[in-house]
């Protein structure tokens, strides 16, 4: 299994960051606008579709595990 990434910033997810699902992607919370009409995520004015994750999750309740970067991982870097 491989470390996923946000599909807007490239950027691995850790183990705690707050993370949108649009369909079958995943990007960071602050990479995304949320527009509350059900909600849809946007990247710029691009819309990448409904979601139901508005305030974001944890990555670890969204990916598996080595699809983030664990607890463990970071802090031995």
């Amino acid at each position: 299994m491989s470390l996923e990434k946000c599909k807007a910033c490239s950027d691995y997810f850790k183990w705690d960051d707050d993370v949108i699902q649009v369909d079958n992607d995943y990007y960071h919370r602050d990479c995304v606008t949320l527009y509350p009409t059900g909600y849809c995520a946007f990247l710029y004015e691009d819309c990448l579709g409904e979601t139901e994750n508005d305030d974001g999750d944890m990555a670890f309740n969204l990916l598996s595990k080595g699809e983030y970067i664990d607890l463990d991982e970071e802090e031995a870097e």
